[in-house]
């Protein structure tokens, strides 16, 4: 197979993941950054596009196309938190965020194509935003220019998806992957649980805000996790069930009738975290006062991320109820819901089965409720074929964190898929 091997840059690429690493929050300097990067270490895919800016830092590359087939959208956000293992300065197998892996995977391929005259059959995006983990306003902005722009593309790629070898194995053929293909994603909910503020005075009887928060957020924590089924995961499980032995398909082939035994024979497995649970985490705790007495201010953040089913207006009236005592208020700062699901079927899903099915040989290939945020949510309203799914093999850590091992084999196996996909 050497002579059909993408040509590909193993040390600007390995190179880029470890010098994105400083890029953990959208900044205006971040973003300027993160930008200044891109443009420094791929110089020929900025030449060749055009370059249109928007809120926090996004960018849109455009590439004007032969016109004989439909536009092509890339779209992915460049912020991350930190990996676990942060990345090695060698050039052996690093560990980077899934998003930054796929973008990266991306730029080398158009980059390689681009030497050999590469023209897309269609109008080309890559869609790049700096806040996809803070509200996401950069995608939103993009999906709305290209809505407007009347734009109907071919499909929506976004990283979330993955391969794997270490999840639903007693239902597969032995040794055969299983590359899962987002088709929706959770919805997301952030904001603050508030205490009443107080004066700073020595009222033994006053009730001291610390004190309200901590009985408000024990209350929060109740049933912080919730497993339920959505139609996603049943596609999903539906899917497995056509390639499971006989008695393992009898058990995931009507997940609606089986599901609370499912739920028992999973709940310690990282499946059922990503695919099936709506989960509520407090995400910090601040106080205001002097050292030596007690806070006269004190309020604490939290996310929770949804599976499709129950609104999100349902959930925020649940917290409501939970909190909202002896003048503790609750303050709604994001609200996403649920993304809309896209079909399984048609070109664009025959021309991702058909990348897939050459780079990962045998692969048993399933829609799936997409695990992480992307900013495929924004773009559903372009003709609704948007999908997750990211050309590397992931473990079941890895999966459950939304980082990837790279090393020379990954990044070929990506470009190689890139390649293909561009060519659509």
């Amino acid at each position: 197979m050497s002579e059909f091997l993408a040509p590909l840059d193993y040390r600007r690429a390995k190179d880029t993941l470890r010098a994105m690493d400083f890029f953990t929050a959208y900044s205006p300097e971040g973003a300027r950054r993160m930008t200044a990067l891109l443009k420094e270490r791929y110089p020929a895919v900025f030449a060749h596009t055009e370059v249109k800016t928007f809120p926090k830092g996004a960018l849109a590359l455009e590439m004007a196309g032969a016109n004989i087939t439909d536009p092509l959208v890339f779209v992915s956000h460049l912020d991350s938190l930190h990996c676990k293992t942060p990345p090695q300065q060698t050039d052996g197998r690093l560990t980077v965020p899934l998003q930054r892996a796929h973008i990266v995977a991306l730029l080398e391929a158009l980059d390689a194509l681009l030497q050999s005259g590469y023209r897309p059959g269609g109008e080309l995006f890559i869609c790049l935003s700096m806040d996809g983990l803070s509200g996401g306003e950069g995608a939103r902005a993009m999906a709305e220019y290209l809505d407007k722009r009347k734009l109907s593309p071919c499909f929506v790629l976004d990283h979330g998806g993955y391969a794997t070898n270490a999840a639903f194995c007693r239902y597969l053929p032995q040794g055969a992957p299983l590359a899962l293909i987002g088709i929706t994603e959770k919805g997301q909910l952030e904001g603050r649980v508030i205490a009443p503020t107080v004066p700073d005075v020595d009222d033994r009887n006053a009730a001291r805000p610390l004190h309200l928060l901590l009985r408000s957020g024990s209350r929060l924590g109740i049933r912080a996790r919730r497993a339920s089924l959505c139609p996603a995961s049943v596609l999903m499980l539906a899917e497995i069930a056509r390639h499971a032995p006989l008695f393992p398909s009898l058990l995931i082939h009507s997940p609606w009738l089986t599901f609370p035994l499912l739920r028992a024979l999973w709940r310690r497995r990282a499946i059922m975290a990503q695919f099936f649970v709506s989960e509520l985490t407090v995400t910090g705790v601040s106080t205001q006062g002097e050292p030596s007495r007690s806070p006269t201010a004190a309020e604490l953040t939290f996310t929770l991320a949804t599976v499709p089913g129950k609104p999100l207006e349902r959930w925020h009236h649940s917290l409501r109820r939970k909190v909202c005592r002896h003048g503790v208020r609750l303050e709604v700062a994001l609200a996403n819901e649920p993304s809309p699901m896209s079909r399984t079927g048609g070109e664009a899903w025959d021309a991702l089965e058909t990348a897939i099915e050459i780079l990962f040989e045998r692969a048993v290939i399933a829609p799936c409720l997409c695990p992480y945020v992307t900013d495929g949510r924004f773009y559903s309203r372009l003709k609704g074929r948007v999908y997750r799914f990211s050309p590397f093999l992931l473990g079941s850590e890895d999966a459950l964190r939304g980082e990837c091992g790279v090393d020379d084999d990954a990044l070929q196996t990506a470009v190689q898929f890139f390649r293909q996909m561009l060519s659509v």
